[in-house]
């Protein structure tokens, strides 16, 4: 009974570190995705301005 309830005890903990893993993981890559293409529109919007309307 003990090396059954010590697979059940590994299993579990290997599921629970693997299941916040992949949420981090996801958050992750959702968070670079909105901050790149965020990032590169404004950096976008920035050089048509700035082509449109010169300061010099």
């Amino acid at each position: 009974m003990n090396t059954f309830m010590a697979i059940m005890s590994q299993l579990f903990w290997g599921v629970t570190v693997g299941a916040l893993e992949a949420a981090f993981a996801t958050l992750a890559r959702g968070a670079f995705a909105v901050f790149g293409l965020g990032g590169a529109g404004w950096w976008l919007l920035r050089r048509r301005r700035e082509k449109r309307d010169p300061k010099d």
